[in-house]
C-alpha cells in the first residue's frame, strides 16, 4: 500500500525538478548573488532617474549648497557631535558588553539585553521630553547644581543636550553589536593570552578589539548613519539655532519648498555617510 504513494511522491518531484531545476554549490551563489545585484542596480538607477527628474541642474545646486554658511555650520555640527557620540557610546559599550557575556545565566543575560533596549522601545519624541525635564533650568542636573552651591548651566537646547539624547538612542546598538562578536569569541584565546603574561588591558587591546572590530564597525556604522538622519532629538533637544544637516534638509522642503537643495543635501549626506564607512573598514583591515 506504501509503494504506491512513494512512487507517486517520486514522479511529482521528478516532475517539480524538471520545471524547477535544483541549483547547487557555487551555482546557487552565484545566481543569488546576481539576482541581488540585479536588485541593488535597479534601485540605483530608479533613484539616480528620479532625482535627476526633480533636479535636471543638481551639479549647479550642488555647488551652491557647499558655498552656502548655513550648510558648511550644520555640517560641521553634524559631525562633531556624530564623533562625540561615537566615543562616548564606545566607552560605554564595551564595558557593558563584556559585563553581558560574562553572565553565565542565559536567561540572566536575555534580561540585561532587554534592559539595553529599553530605552529604543520608548517614543522617540516622549524620550526627547524626558531629557528635556532632565536638562532643563529647573531639571535634576540643575537643581544638583544648585544644592552643591555650583550655579546653574545652560545645557538644554545645546550641543551637549543633543549628545545626550543621542547617546542613549544610539548606544544599545553599538552594545548589541560588540555582545554578538563576543560571544562567538574563543575564550581559548583569552586564555591563552593570559597564560603568556598579558593583562587584562593588554588582552583587551590585542585580542578582544581586533576580533570583535567587524561588530564595532557595523554599531559604528549605525550610530554615525544614525546621528545624520537623526531628526526628532535634535530639533527638541538642540533648538532650531543648533541645526544639523537633517534639521537643515526639513527646512529645505517644508519651508523653503527648494527641492533642488533639498535633494543635492541628500546626496552629499549619504557620500559623506558611505566615505566614513570605507574609511572605518580600511582602519579595521589594517589593523588586522
Amino acid at each position: 500500500m506504501e509503494a504506491v504513494p512513494r512512487q507517486l511522491r517520486e514522479a511529482a518531484l521528478a516532475e517539480k525538478r524538471r520545471f524547477f531545476p535544483r541549483i547547487e554549490g557555487k551555482s546557487r551563489i552565484f545566481s543569488f548573488t546576481l539576482l541581488s545585484l540585479a536588485f541593488m542596480l535597479g534601485i540605483v538607477i530608479g533613484s539616480l532617474y528620479s532625482l535627476f527628474a526633480i533636479s535636471p541642474d543638481l551639479f549647479t545646486a550642488t555647488g551652491k549648497l557647499l558655498s552656502d554658511e548655513s550648510f558648511r555650520s550644520a555640517l560641521s555640527r553634524t559631525l562633531k557631535i556624530s564623533l562625540i557620540v561615537a566615543a562616548v557610546s564606545t566607552i560605554l559599550s564595551y564595558p557593558t558588553a563584556i559585563y553581558i557575556n560574562s553572565i553565565r545565566s542565559s536567561k540572566a543575560r536575555r534580561v540585561a539585553l532587554s534592559l539595553v533596549w529599553l530605552p529604543v522601545m520608548v517614543n522617540p519624541i516622549v524620550r526627547a521630553y524626558g531629557w528635556m525635564i532632565i536638562l532643563g533650568r529647573y531639571g535634576i542636573i540643575n537643581s544638583i547644581l544648585s544644592a552643591l552651591r555650583l550655579g546653574t548651566a545652560k545645557i538644554l537646547y545645546t550641543d551637549t543636550a543633543i549628545v545626550f539624547g543621542l547617546v542613549e538612542l544610539f548606544t544599545p546598538f553599538l552594545i548589541s553589536s560588540i555582545y554578538s562578536s563576543l560571544s562567538s569569541l574563543n575564550e581559548e584565546l583569552l586564555l591563552a593570552a593570559r597564560t603568556l603574561g598579558a593583562g587584562a588591558f593588554r588582552t583587551f587591546l590585542d585580542v578582544v578589539i581586533p576580533l570583535t572590530s567587524k561588530g564595532y564597525l557595523f554599531g559604528l556604522t549605525v550610530i554615525i548613519a544614525g546621528c545624520f538622519t537623526a531628526y526628532t532629538t535634535p530639533v527638541l533637544l538642540g533648538g532650531a539655532m543648533n541645526a544639523t544637516l537633517s534639521m537643515l534638509l526639513y527646512e529645505y522642503v517644508s519651508i523653503f519648498l527648494d527641492w533642488r537643495m533639498a535633494v543635492a543635501l541628500s546626496l552629499v549626506m549619504l557620500a559623506i555617510v558611505i566615505s566614513i564607512m570605507i574609511v572605518a573598514r580600511i582602519a579595521v583591515r589594517r589593523r588586522k
